[in-house]
This record gives C-alpha cells, sequence and structure tokens, in this order.
C-alpha cells in the first residue's frame, strides 16, 4: 500500500500544483466530453419550461444525429411508458419530464465517448465506467435506497470527475496512475501521484462554477458506519448510491472477477450499505440485465458492437454467462505518451452491447 500523508509540504505542493496546470488546460482549450457534461448540469438544469431545440442541440453536441437518437430512445418502453409516439424535444420534456432528458443527454453524451476513435483510450474507459456508475446508482435509488434516481444518476457519472480530468489534461502523470494502481488501491495511487485525491480534486474544480450543491457536496468519502446508515437524510443516500455505483463499476473491472463470483462479489458489497442496497439472487440478476439493457439501448440502430470499450465487454460477458476477458487496464509505453488497453477484442456477445 502507498503511504501519502497529505498535510506534508510535498503532497501540499503536489496537489497545487495539480489543480493549477488543470486551470489552465480548461482555460486553454475545450475538451468535449468534460465541458458538455458541465454545461447540461449547470446551465440547462431548470429551463425545461422555455428551452430551445437549437440551444438542447448546442449543449449536447450541436448535432442533428444525436438529438434524433435522443428522441428515439426517449420514445422507448425504458423511458416512456405511454406508448405515445415522441416527436421532438419538448414533447419528451413535457412527457417524461426533464429531468430524465437530461440524463438521458449525459448518457448518450458518455456512450458515444465511450466509442469515440478521436479519444484516448483511458478517457474512453473513464467514458464507460462513469456511466456504469451512474446508472447503478440511480437503479439503487428507485429499488428504494433514499435519493432522488435522476439526482444519483448525476452524482454517480461525476464521481470521478478529478480522474476524468486528470487523465485528460495530465496524460502522463496519469500513466503512473494506471502503474500504480496495478499494484495498490487506485485512489491511493492517484493521491500519491498528483498530492490530492481524486474527489477533492474533482470538488475544487467545480466549486465555484454554479453546479447544484447537492452535486458538489457528494464530493465526499463515507465512512463504513455512513454507508450503513444511508437512509437517514436524502443527501446521504445521495452520496452513498454515487459511491456505490462507482464501486461496482470498479469491480466489474477487478482482475479477479469472474462469471461464477459476480452474484456473491455484489451481494458482499451491497451489504456494506443500507438493507435498501442489499442485492442478492434475482435481484442480481435484474440489476445486470437492467446495466445490458439500458447500455444497449444508446446504441445507434445500424451501431456495431462496442467491444473495445473493456466494462461493457465484460457486462456483456456477464449476462451471457461466458468467460470473463481481462480487465481494460491501460498502460503507457515509455518511449510513447499514447495508451494502449492490454485486452483482447472480443467476440460480439448474445446481447451484442
Amino acid at each position: 500500500m502507498i503511504a501519502l500523508d497529505s498535510n506534508s509540504v510535498e503532497s501540499r505542493e503536489k496537489g497545487q500544483l495539480t489543480v493549477s496546470q488543470i486551470t489552465a488546460g480548461m482555460e486553454s482549450r475545450l475538451v468535449p466530453m468534460v465541458t458538455q457534461i458541465l454545461r447540461i448540469i449547470k446551465d440547462i438544469s431548470g429551463r425545461a419550461e422555455n428551452l430551445s431545440v437549437n440551444d438542447l442541440a448546442e449543449f449536447i453536441s450541436g448535432e442533428p444525429t444525436t438529438l434524433g437518437r435522443i428522441v428515439s430512445i426517449a420514445s422507448s418502453v425504458g423511458y416512456n411508458s405511454t406508448g405515445i409516439e415522441i416527436s421532438s424535444i419538448h414533447h419528451a420534456i413535457s412527457l417524461i419530464g426533464f429531468e430524465r432528458i437530461r440524463t438521458l443527454a449525459i448518457s448518450v453524451l458518455l456512450f458515444e465517448s465511450a466509442q469515440s476513435d478521436y479519444m484516448a483510450e483511458a478517457n474512453r474507459e473513464l467514458a464507460g465506467q462513469a456511466l456504469v456508475s451512474g446508472l447503478v446508482a440511480a437503479e439503487i435509488c428507485r429499488r428504494g435506497a433514499a435519493a432522488d434516481p435522476e439526482m444519483a444518476f448525476i452524482c454517480g457519472v461525476m464521481r470521478e470527475y478529478g480522474r476524468m480530468l486528470a487523465a485528460t489534461f495530465l496524460p502522463g502523470d496519469y500513466a503512473e496512475t494506471a502503474r500504480l494502481g496495478t499494484h495498490t488501491d487506485a485512489d491511493e495511487a492517484f493521491a500519491a501521484v498528483f498530492g490530492i485525491s481524486q474527489l477533492d480534486l474533482g470538488r475544487q474544480m467545480l466549486e465555484g462554477m454554479n453546479v447544484p450543491k447537492l452535486i458538489l457536496n457528494s464530493f465526499v468519502s463515507l465512512p463504513p458506519h455512513a454507508r450503513r446508515n444511508s437512509s437517514a437524510n436524502s443527501a446521504i443516500g445521495l452520496i452513498a448510491a454515487s459511491d456505490f455505483g462507482l464501486r461496482v463499476a470498479r469491480l466489474l473491472q477487478s482482475s479477479d472477477l469472474t462469471s461464477d463470483n459476480f452474484e456473491s462479489r455484489l451481494e458482499s458489497l451491497s451489504r456494506e450499505y443500507d438493507a435498501s442496497f442489499l442485492l442478492t439472487g434475482t435481484a442480481t440478476r435484474e440489476l445486470l440485465d437492467h446495466l445490458v439493457g439500458m447500455i444497449g439501448g444508446f446504441r445507434p440502430r445500424a451501431g456495431s458492437y462496442v467491444g473495445s470499450v473493456g466494462v461493457f465487454r465484460r457486462l456483456d460477458c456477464l449476462a451471457c454467462e461466458r468467460a470473463l476477458p481481462l480487465p481494460s487496464v491501460v498502460v503507457f509505453s515509455p518511449a510513447s505518451s499514447r495508451p494502449r488497453n492490454v485486452a483482447e477484442p472480443e467476440e460480439s456477445g448474445c446481447y451484442e452491447i
């Protein structure tokens, strides 16, 4: 394990340097995934009544095809229980609610980022992990955890915002966390390299950006007793749901996870939380099917299997009860800053995510 004294002069200086470098990077250039997620969260929240299609197109991606996909997905049974055909973004907002459209927009953005040929491997994997984290957080709240599912989705997605920023703006240093992370806890490796925890980095970078306080306040770690008593109030429930979502996403990338031990591993993890989080037997299978179905639903109708994203590929194998491929550990060669994935490509599974 890596011991880090967060109060040491060296750690403080390293953390301050990390914050200043990422701040400079964000001011000097735009990064689509990071920028668009923030704009969706802070700029269009609460504007359902006067939001135009053009505004939404700009906030999401500016691509008419993306808007078309959102309308199409919003019409599906998973979002639209009425069965009424949805013809526009305004219609979708009025029928299924602005919060769900916001969730859907972020989901599509993360899904597209996870399969983009123009993003580095580390960023694609983090986008996929963020999507899974958000989906799990939302679903556990729909099953009874004490928090709003749509807000839990956003907090689950943003749980590793600091890690996304580090991978984007400091890829060389982030590569070192990937190397250390094969031997120690991922969060300890991050703090050792950057002098600041990824949660603290995410919170600091969001402060002053008019992000809803519920989201900003979720950037804290929970001690074991708080996890087990997360039903005490919705604020703690929200943190617990986002924390659980991320831990499930990380579990899916665990090197010792198998199709045989997945159910017991997930049950064991869920028992660390409030009773409303408990996942056993049928509930485990339902969650797995939900994740695979939701991710598959974000794919364009004519799209191909997204086998390059490690967490998606492993979900598919678990759903089909097949042997899991190696986890997608992003590594960097000392001679190059371009990442590669150590996992071999997997053929399309029965769910065709």
